[in-house]
């Protein structure tokens, strides 16, 4: 009966055993578990747009302010650009060309910055105007100066003229 005995308290130490391994071995697994996690790749799409933006948002008013005559003196002219787009707009350059409402009476009678005024927006002068990122409604100036071109020749067609100074902003 001694071996009996002694046998099956062996046994019952490797169950007991046995089973502290298996609860390990489980409690091990299950948090394990808890930190396990998947790995993987993913994608997608979304959209955007934006405005078409408008073009001539760029309004430019600037005259001379006294009648010219061959012989007179430069005047300084202010040239005012002012937004009038409802975004924001890049203003690069402000440029002048000059005609009149007078038969013989071209632009070449007139000066812009000291030179002969173009008659065209091809060959237009600049005016001293910064480039500037302008908002809506928001404005920036900049000047140049125009004059008579007191000719050698007759100037009697240019009595009386309307000159209008076309102004290029871009």
């Amino acid at each position: 009966m001694g071996d009996t005995m002694r046998t099956e308290k062996k046994n019952s130490k490797k169950k007991k055993s046995a089973a502290f391994v298996a609860a390990g071995v489980i409690g091990l697994a299950t948090a394990g578990g808890a930190y396990a996690y998947w790995t993987s790749l993913g994608g997608g799409a979304g959209t955007a747009s934006t405005s078409a933006g408008a073009s001539n948002v760029f309004a430019v008013t600037g005259n001379v302010a006294n009648a010219m005559f061959p012989g007179d003196t430069a005047q300084t002219v202010t040239a005012t650009v002012v937004n009038n787009g409802t975004e924001n707009y890049k203003l690069q350059t402000v440029k002048a060309y000059v005609t009149t409402d007078k038969q013989n009476c071209d632009s070449t009678n007139f000066k812009l910055n000291g030179v002969e005024a173009p008659a065209n927006a091809t060959s237009a002068v600049a005016v001293a105007v910064a480039p500037a990122d302008l908002a809506p409604s928001a404005t920036t100036s900049g000047t140049f100066t125009m004059q008579f071109n007191n000719k050698t020749t007759n100037q009697d067609a240019c009595k009386g003229a309307a000159v209008t100074i076309t102004y290029v902003a871009s």
